[in-house]
């Protein structure tokens, strides 16, 4: 009897560990990780507000306003789909004369 009741007593323990709330130690850290990895991908966070009034070099007018016309036409437009090829058999036939 002794042997089942510890086993009883086991069994009740371990199921009382299994429902216990892990959540408050989770949710401490919730978001470190994203905080922590954006940090360390920008180089100056503030170059929104320092650059405000800076004109781009390297491009001329015309150029940019095509540049973003096609860039604009590149959402309306869908692209054309890749041709459907199967590689099967590795060559050509005037690769196998």
């Amino acid at each position: 009897m002794s042997v089942m009741r510890s086993l009883g007593v086991l069994t009740v323990m371990v199921a009382c560990v299994g429902c216990a709330p892990t959540t408050p130690a989770f949710d401490r850290y919730y978001g470190e990780s994203v905080k922590t990895l954006m940090a360390e991908q920008v180089i100056q966070p503030n170059a929104s507000v320092a650059n405000q009034n800076r004109i781009p070099e390297g491009l001329d007018g015309r150029s940019a306003r095509e540049t973003m016309e096609r860039y604009q036409r590149s959402f309306t437009q869908p692209a054309r789909p890749a041709p459907f090829v199967l590689g099967i058999g590795g060559g050509s036939e005037a690769s196998s004369q």
